[in-house]
């Protein structure tokens, strides 16, 4: 048996450099990059390199709506990815093979902007779920073991606590969750859950992580329907 990424936890601490885009692209040694809302997607991105280490090797221009539902403010996440870790940790590929003797992206210095920067091929990738995709690599690729980051993202604390003990999670979010929190967590973790089918991933403990927060939001959503049809019959 593999052993365990993850470091146990039942808390829940999450500072604003704890999210999950931004802790990627630390992970990678590069500075975020954000592209203009409606600009087209293009073939190779600078990133900026803000440690001298190991680099990515590709750009996925991430986003979940079809071409034709695409209107101005269609805005891909940039998300870096190395394709050697990428290839080892999922199924699913979705980075192209780059042609026999292509070099690996190296740092280089662009005296205008005061940096080094690397330029790195962009793959327009499209996935059932968008913003859960970096949150999905840090934990997939094994490169963030602090699994606090992993369960404050899917669960409120109250209902991490009872983690792993589904009947009672389901209970604790059914109660504790406003309708418009237990639909964001319905979303995002169902969001999440299809892009693990979808791509592949091979870490088990990160997919029963997941499968167990996914099942315990849906449990939930029952729980609370069948309370308010139960109190509609009472009046």
């Amino acid at each position: 048996m593999l052993p365990s990424r993850l470091l146990p936890t039942t808390q829940c601490v999450m500072s604003p450099s704890d999210e999950p885009l931004d802790l990627l692209c630390r992970k990678f040694n590069v500075a975020k990059v954000t592209l203009p809302p409606g600009s087209p997607i293009p073939p190779t991105i600078d990133m900026r390199v803000i440690k001298d280490a190991h680099v990515p090797s590709h750009v996925l221009a991430v986003f979940d709506t079809q071409e034709s539902e695409r209107g101005p403010s269609f805005q891909p996440i940039i998300v870096p990815i190395r394709a050697d870790l990428y290839t080892k940790d999922f199924r699913k590929n979705i980075i192209p093979q780059s042609p026999p003797g292509t070099p690996y992206p190296v740092p280089h210095w662009i005296a205008n902007l005061g940096g080094q920067y690397v330029t790195l091929p962009v793959v327009p990738t499209l996935v059932p779920h968008a913003s859960s995709i970096p949150l999905l690599f840090l934990f997939a690729l094994g490169l963030e073991p602090r699994s606090q980051l992993l369960y404050c993202r899917l669960l409120p604390s109250e209902v991490i606590e009872e983690f792993p003990a589904f009947p009672a999670m389901a209970q604790s979010l059914a109660r504790i969750c406003a309708d418009d929190q237990l639909n964001g967590h319905i979303r995002f973790n169902q969001g999440l859950w299809k892009n693990i089918l979808a791509l592949g991933p091979r870490d088990m403990e990160f997919i029963q992580v997941v499968q167990t927060a996914w099942n315990a939001t849906v449990e939930a959503r029952r729980i609370r329907q069948e309370a308010a049809v139960t109190r509609t019959s009472n009046i």
